[in-house]
């Protein structure tokens, strides 16, 4: 697989890690709903203004939908939830063990809370930044030996919250394995929805630390 290539299913699969993790655990508590339509539940888009992507180099990528679908059987009955979330991806490039590889990513995930019954369904919202760190590392062959590195606070959607830093080893384009720095928020709720960002970088790239706190300090939430 080719470092592009490796680079966006990092991106996409970070995203999906975190958001399936809300949805496999929220599925079974839906015994509530009732009727042959499916329950649909859609995240209003987290993203990172221009202003702040040209101060910090970083560029967007895309922001596209992740739907997730599950089906689950109550009473004899089969019901299935359509659940939405929204993935804003952005990265950078820099020269790394004397390649030009776009080595640093950014990714802002809005999924929905799903409340049902006054009952708020979708778990992220409790996970520690170590569960889900390791969560989306699951997801992704390219990156292992995860390890923690303490953590820090940061301001995300006016709510100051707890930011874990980790290192873990991690391939960045074919043949060149590198350390790297993961900042991994705890979910902010926004509205409607949970709110989570994480950014990484090889740790060789220091500089980029402050970058990533300033666009997690940056992002916006289209449901505010």
């Amino acid at each position: 697989m080719s470092g592009e290539a490796r680079r966006r299913q990092f991106l996409r699969r970070t995203g999906a890690a975190l958001a399936l993790g809300g949805v496999g655990a929220t599925s079974g508590c839906l015994g509530v709903i009732t009727g042959s339509e499916p329950a649909e539940f859609s995240a209003s888009v987290a993203s990172v203004p221009n202003s702040t992507l040209e101060s910090t180099g970083f560029e967007e990528y895309r922001i596209e939908p992740l739907e997730i679908t599950r089906e689950f059987t109550v009473a004899g009955q089969t019901r299935e939830v359509v659940v939405t979330n929204q993935l804003a991806q952005y990265d950078k490039a820099a020269e790394v063990l004397g390649e030009r590889v776009r080595a640093s990513m950014f990714v802002a995930l809005s999924t929905p809370a799903v409340e049902i019954a006054g009952q708020t369904l979708n778990p992220v919202g409790e996970l520690s930044t170590r569960e889900l760190a390791r969560r989306m590392l699951t997801r992704y062959e390219g990156i292992s030996n995860l390890q923690g590195d303490g953590e820090e606070t940061v301001e995300v959607l006016g709510t100051e919250t707890t930011v874990g830093l980790f290192t873990a080893d991690a391939t960045i384009t074919e043949g060149v394995t590198t350390e790297v720095r993961l900042h991994v928020s705890e979910a902010v709720r926004a509205g409607a929805d949970f709110v989570v960002t994480v950014g990484a970088y090889p740790t060789l790239l220091s500089g980029q630390a402050d970058d990533v706190r300033t666009m997690m300090r940056s992002v916006t939430h289209e449901g505010e």
